[in-house]
């Protein structure tokens, strides 16, 4: 499992004080960026395999002003284009669940603009993080 720390920013905050619902997807997206770090060797944004392709998510509680969450992730289900990813966005304090999701990336080639099976050395890194 990775685990991301988040921080909160107060544009993440909607007029009820809580956590803004849009604000759980940005949350999922550094997730993935922190994937990308560890596995791979990005220097253009040419240089991203995947597209993501479905995002689902469930919220549990809401996460208030003062929280201090991280996101764990890890691939839940591989196929030949594709993978999935699943989260769980966690309070550190409390290991309160505020939410589970799940995202479904496609192997991407954006220079080609095409699909693409998913190569070996790739597959490795994600059967890695594979739960």
């Amino acid at each position: 499992m990775i685990r991301t720390d988040i921080q909160i920013r107060f544009n993440d905050m909607d007029p009820m004080r809580r956590v803004n619902n849009a604000s759980y997807s940005a949350y999922l997206e550094l997730a993935r960026l922190d994937f990308c770090n560890r596995y791979l060797s990005v220097s253009e944004l040419d240089d991203i395999p995947f597209v993501l392709a479905r995002v689902e998510m469930d919220l549990k509680a809401s996460v208030l002003p003062g929280a201090s969450i991280y996101v764990e992730t890890w691939v839940s289900s591989i196929g030949t284009t594709s993978w999935e990813f699943s989260y769980e966005i966690r309070d550190k304090k409390t290991n309160i669940l505020y939410v589970s999701a799940k995202t479904i990336q496609v192997y991407f080639d954006y220079r080609a603009r095409s699909k693409k099976p998913i190569p070996l050395e790739f597959l490795k890194s994600l059967e890695l993080e594979r739960m």
